[in-house]
């Protein structure tokens, strides 16, 4: 009875392992990425670029869209209490090229073991040089395959006021000097 016990919380614990895969990056929680991820803080007038990828995995357990990734998505902005505007109008610039690119990846331990990567065709969009100056909370919403959506929410810290120093020290000292 007792070998017969070992066997089963030896199955159980297997069993809770055999399922080990390699995590998503923040950007990327599904098929689609926005980079910089959710959670992230700017100064007013902070220059930064946005990649929007969508990816579209030919094999393995995310295989989607026969390995087509969607061209035609679409990326909006919108300041908290505000109504979304596309990235390219908030930020007064011209929309940028499509890019297409591959890679290939291991979902998880067996795969590796085995040598059977995972290949994703991408497509993607980068915005270069933007800056927000208005404090306050943003929602940039990549939307994909017609219903899919990722969200990043950003928060435009606003600059600290000027402060007069009060009670400064000033420490004058001398270092000692050797004549030879």
């Amino acid at each position: 009875m007792g070998k017969l016990a070992f066997l089963a919380v030896l199955a159980a614990s297997l069993a809770t392992v055999s399922g080990q895969t390699y995590q998503r990056l923040g950007g990327c929680p599904t098929l689609g990425c926005v980079l910089p991820p959710d959670q992230s803080d700017f100064l007013p007038g902070q220059y930064f670029d946005l990649r929007v990828e969508i990816h579209a995995p030919v094999n393995g357990s995310e295989a989607y869209n026969n390995g087509k990734p969607d061209e035609n998505f679409s990326v909006t902005i919108t300041k908290e209490g505000g109504r979304p505007r596309s990235i390219a109008k908030f930020f007064d610039i011209k929309e940028p090229k499509l890019e297409t690119w591959k890679f290939s990846w291991y979902e998880d331990l067996f795969a590796e073991d085995a040598g059977t990567p995972s290949l994703v065709n991408v497509t993607s969009k980068a915005y270069r040089r933007l800056a927000i100056y208005e404090p306050g909370t943003y929602r940039v919403e990549l939307s994909y395959y017609g219903n899919k959506k990722t969200t990043a929410e950003w928060v435009v810290r606003p600059l600290a006021t000027k402060k007069r120093a009060k009670n400064v020290i000033l420490f004058i000292g001398m270092l000692p000097v050797s004549v030879s």
